[in-house]
């Protein structure tokens, strides 16, 4: 017994440091893998609480910026998850039911008891235009099999937060929804009710892939618009940073270097506000404007090619709508312009002398919605002349510069005239205006070339007894028909807004609204752009620009908001509610100022100082010497 004992001990004490051993591994095991929820997953699905009260109807009525965050709670009930695997085997992003997300209203209503697609499951539709949400890093893929559903037009979703997983359509998407265009109203209009958006309650069958973190009291996404402030932002930041913007010449000239001379005059302006043409208010800083137009009529010259056959180049047109860019052609190249020089060697800025509208009438093949041959015209135009002459290769184009009227010149001058100095009256932030190299050109619509100034005025402020009138073609763009749905038909008897007026000699009917309205809507059609923003001013009404993303003539210059109103698309409900809040002193105050603007934006058939073709060389004048770098 005495030799088997000490054998026992050695075998007792190896099981109960194996015994030991195995306790310590089950600790761990239970501690940090939680294997009984591992084992219990096997059995069942994995569940994520969704809140009671988290029903479709409500969710739907929700902007997708407001759409709640899910937290667990002690009252939350569950909805079961599954796993979705490839086809490798591993595990993909979890699919995105919509039931738990903020549906667009327009989506039909989805069936009960819908089932996760399968890793080989049909991609969705693709639905044309719609913008998904904008989702931040770290994300996780869709499903690897399924193609990307593109998106419904106009529509934003909800930003999503950091790490969190691409949501994924557990059901197809609905066949494309040609012809959509949503409001772009956001704020402070009625929602979609219940009865508008289909119902639906969560059920224990309904299959949630992924529930997201959305941000708390995120604000509703606005599309991108950029406020007149923040233009004004841009343009400093522009001035500031204008080696960006200009690329230094391959060799340097005198009128470079008077151009040099010239900005640091301007940038040292004394302080003078005594002439009495120019009200303060008006201007951004009125030394400064004083001193660059007072060394524009003392320095600046003007070299204009006369290269280039009718009617697209040298043909101005002095009527209608695009008269802006057809006004300024016939003036600086009359004979006896004192900026024009026929030496180019003096030149400090070089005229391309195109019309966007005769570009459009005589080449444009109708119905073929296409601007390539327009375009590839123009780079035949500027490779001839680079060729002939060495002044565009001198810059890259940076000294030379076009007045174009047309929607079109934005996208048609864009590649082969980047650099140049562009004065467009489509002048959009998202059709890629740069701001302290192009300039913002006034439309105008000339109903007599002989009598420009004709009908010109008002009634003084206290005989103006309409608050607000716009007339116009109703379906000229998305905006018109909302302008019209909340303020047309005489819904409100202190706002007179109509589509087209019926037709009369003179077009009194117009003019007479003009002139007796305290406020002229300046609503957008197809562009950003519009003639009643010079018309208001013309018939010394308060201009309401109601257009995103506009940026309004001289705006290098002008105060706009000293004189004007602005309203975002998006609080076109709150139309009424905008305009009585302006205290009457303020009203008067603006148009006293509009009646003292006014000398900007006239023709003449002889220049005077001060009037819109010398506000317009004055724009590209400044532009050209706050980019000048050698």
């Amino acid at each position: 017994m005495r030799r088997e004992f000490p054998w026992l001990w050695k075998v007792e004490t190896r099981r109960l440091l194996w015994l030991l051993g195995l306790t310590f591994a089950l600790v761990v095991t239970f501690q940090y893998v939680e294997l009984p929820y591992a084992i219990s997953s096997i059995f069942s699905s994995t569940k994520i609480p969704i809140s009671r009260n988290s029903t479709s109807s409500l969710i739907g009525s929700l902007p997708p910026a407001m759409s709640p965050s899910f937290s667990q709670s002690e009252t939350e009930e569950e909805v079961e998850v599954d796993q979705i695997f490839d086809s490798t085997g591993n595990a993909t992003a979890p699919a995105f039911s919509p039931t738990t997300a903020t549906s667009p209203p327009f989506l039909p209503p989805l069936k009960e008891n819908a089932t996760a697609p399968a890793s080989n499951a049909e991609a969705p539709v693709a639905l044309p235009g719609v913008n998904p949400s904008p989702v931040k890093e770290n994300v996780t893929a869709p499903v690897a099999s399924a193609e990307a559903p593109a998106a419904l037009p106009g529509l934003n979703l909800s930003p999503v937060m950091e790490n969190a997983t691409a949501p994924v359509a557990s059901a197809k998407a609905p066949a494309a929804l040609p012809g959509l265009n949503p409001s772009p109203v956001k704020e402070n209009t009625t929602m979609p009710t219940t009865s508008q958006v289909p119902e639906r309650n969560i059920t224990k069958t309904d299959v949630v892939r992924f529930v997201p973190d959305v941000k708390e009291k995120s604000k509703m996404p606005d599309s991108g618009v950029m406020s007149i402030s923040e233009m004004s932002k841009q343009l400093r930041q522009n001035r500031i940073s204008h080696n960006r913007l200009a690329k230094k010449p391959k060799w340097v000239t005198k009128p470079d270097m008077e151009l040099l001379q010239a900005k640091n005059e301007i940038e040292n302006a004394p302080i003078d506000d005594k002439d009495p043409l120019l009200y303060a208010p008006l201007y951004r800083n009125v030394s400064i404007f004083q001193k660059s137009y007072e060394l524009m009529e003392k320095m600046l010259k003007v070299y204009v090619y006369k290269e280039g056959d009718k009617p697209i180049m040298h043909s101005p047109i002095l009527r209608g709508i695009y008269a802006s860019e057809g006004w300024f052609m016939k003036i600086i190249e009359s004979n006896n312009n004192k900026f024009v020089t026929k030496d180019p060697a003096k030149a400090h800025l070089f005229y391309l002398p195109f019309s966007s509208r005769m570009l459009e009438v005589t080449l444009y093949v109708q119905d073929s919605h296409s601007h390539r041959n327009l375009i590839k015209y123009l780079k035949d135009y500027i490779d001839f002349i680079a060729v002939k002459y060495p002044f565009w290769n001198r810059t890259s184009g940076a000294d030379h510069f076009l007045a174009a009227c047309h929607d079109w010149a934005p996208s048609e001058t864009r590649t082969h005239m980047a650099k140049s100095i562009r004065a467009l009256c489509n002048s959009d932030v998202k059709e890629g205006f740069v701001f302290g190299r192009d300039t913002s050109l006034p439309e105008t619509f000339v109903r007599d070339p002989k009598k420009p100034l004709s009908n010109i005025g008002g009634k003084s402020a206290t005989k103006r007894p309409i608050l607000a009138f716009f007339a116009g073609k109703p379906d000229h763009g998305y905006l018109r028909p909302i302008l019209l749905s909340y303020w047309g038909n005489n819904k409100d008897p202190d706002l007179k807004i109509f589509g087209k007026l019926p037709r009369t000699k003179g077009n009194k009917n117009y003019l007479q609204f003009m002139k007796t309205s305290k406020y002229c809507i300046c609503a957008k059609g197809f562009e950003v752009n519009s003639p009643r923003v010079v018309e208001a001013i013309f018939y010394d009404c308060v201009p309401v620009i109601i257009s995103d993303n506009f940026v309004p003539p001289f705006f290098e210059v002008l105060n706009w908001e000293s004189f004007a109103v602005f309203v975002p698309e998006r609080d076109i409900p709150n139309l009424k509610k905008i305009l009585m809040s302006i205290p009457e002193r303020r009203y008067r105050s603006m148009q006293m100022r509009v009646k003292k603007v006014q000398k900007h934006f006239l023709w003449h058939v002889k220049p005077e100082k001060y009037d819109m073709f010398h506000m317009i060389l004055h724009s590209i004048w400044f532009n050209r010497v706050f980019q000048i770098t050698v």
